[in-house]
């Protein structure tokens, strides 16, 4: 009982220090209060469902319905963006009422968990053409960090279809081609400080080191899933997602994810690290 309590915090935990440490660096800096207690309303309300998520669910075979699903509302969100005018012709946000949710940093953790659902469901092509629009969407909002992160993630992802080395390396050069495109003519709307330029803040206030291993934190539930089969590429995937964010952030005007302002790359993770967890401890022989 007490293993398994302690498995069901570890999202909570492994975002937790990113999460302090940059809304005190906002408020070191006199940022609107309301920017840093989204960030800590993201972490603990959608935090404890997926704790009690985790702390209750049992080992069950992958169903090919719940990859759809997951995939379907991956692309509703995403396509959900285009339909506005966008910021400067940029369409990476879905208005809810008074609240901006990024739709990429919410919903592409989602997209990758349908993904590894239909390739263990054994719905491959399904998880190919999932992985291609994505890429589109991506490309057409224009988004340059998170198509290269998706890139990233697809090279352990679509290993699980490895023995269709063609269909593997196809799809991965077209995701590959997507992103070089942007790369090439990256748009970003103009930064906040307290989102693309989180870092700088904490370097200013003396908190850079403290926030950089906050961020290196974020990558522990990824690492724990790469020990075992079961999980092993899906977190990967995850890791090699993140980093890939990460890297975009230090190398341009690219949101900071978890520690920068917005609940959106928060649920996202959480989400994620949810998903890794809970396939690490379906590979445990015996239960939770």
């Amino acid at each position: 009982m007490k293993k398994r309590i302690l498995w069901s915090a570890v999202p909570v935990l492994s975002a937790l220090p990113a999460v302090l440490i940059g809304s005190l660096v906002m408020r070191l800096h006199g940022v609107s209060t309301s920017a840093y207690l989204q960030n800590l309303a993201a972490l603990l309300i959608p935090g404890a469902g997926f704790g009690v998520y985790l702390s209750v669910a049992r080992p069950a075979k992958p169903k090919a319905r719940h990859g759809y699903a997951a995939m379907l509302a991956c692309l509703a969100a995403l396509g959900c963006t285009f339909l506005d005018s966008g910021t400067d012709g940029i369409h990476r946000w879905i208005q809810v009422g008074p609240f901006a949710l990024h739709a990429a940093f919410l919903f592409m953790p989602l997209a990758l968990t349908g993904m590894d659902i239909l390739f263990m469901a054994g719905k491959p092509r399904a998880a190919y053409v999932c992985a291609l629009l994505t890429g589109v969407a991506l490309f057409l909002q224009p988004d340059a960090s998170m198509s290269g992160a998706l890139v990233m993630a697809m090279v352990p992802m679509l290993w699980h279809d490895r023995k269709n080395s063609v269909l593997y390396g196809t799809v991965l050069f077209v995701l590959l081609m997507l992103a070089a495109v942007l790369w090439l003519r990256p748009e970003s709307p103009a930064p906040v400080l307290q989102v693309e330029g989180i870092l700088e803040l904490a370097q200013a206030s003396g908190w850079q080191i403290a926030s950089l291993l906050s961020l290196m934190i974020l990558f522990c539930p990824f690492a724990a899933g790469l020990c075992r089969t079961s999980s092993r590429l899906v977190s990967a995937a995850n890791l090699l997602f993140y980093a890939a964010l990460l890297a975009a952030a230090c190398t341009g005007d690219f949101p900071v994810p978890v520690i920068g302002s917005g609940a959106s790359p928060i649920i996202g993770y959480l989400m994620a690290a949810t998903y890794v967890i809970r396939r690490l401890k379906a590979g445990e022989s015996s239960p939770l």
